[in-house]
């Protein structure tokens, strides 16, 4: 069985009352009033400018580093193919040489303290595969 009827029955009582005192009084309420749409516009501007000042704050304070300076830091990287990089990654003074690929990392090398280390292993290895192609 259907409520609905029973519903609209229940209110309509009070909707006629409401519409037969606005008469009695003369009054016509336009919905589309110059009141009515300043507040519509006024809500939609305060809506709008919440949204927007909330987007700012995000961008500004989203790239701050939360809990303070991180164990794992990337010095530097490259990229060696499509979807391939190299990247140098420090953790406590210790320098690893890592190979990244899609779902997978490798541990390339393992170096001790500053980048001069790292260069010194470029170049011993640029070396020794000049000896290898003579």
């Amino acid at each position: 069985m259907c409520r609905w009827p029973f519903i609209t029955l229940l209110f309509s009582h009070s909707l006629y009352a409401a519409d037969t005192a606005q008469k009695q009084l003369g009054v016509n309420v336009s919905p589309l009033g110059a009141d009515s749409l300043l507040s519509t516009v006024g809500g939609l501007l305060l809506v709008l400018g919440i949204i927007i000042g909330g987007a700012w704050l995000f961008k500004r304070y989203a790239q701050m580093p939360m809990g303070g300076k991180g164990m794992v830091r990337v010095v530097g990287g490259a990229s060696v193919g499509t979807r391939e990089r190299v990247i140098v990654v420090e953790v406590d003074n210790q320098r690893l040489l890592l190979g990244v690929a899609p779902g997978q990392v490798r541990t390339l090398h393992i170096l001790q303290g500053s980048g001069q280390g790292f260069q010194n292993y470029l170049d011993n290895e640029k070396g020794s595969g000049q000896e290898r192609k003579q």
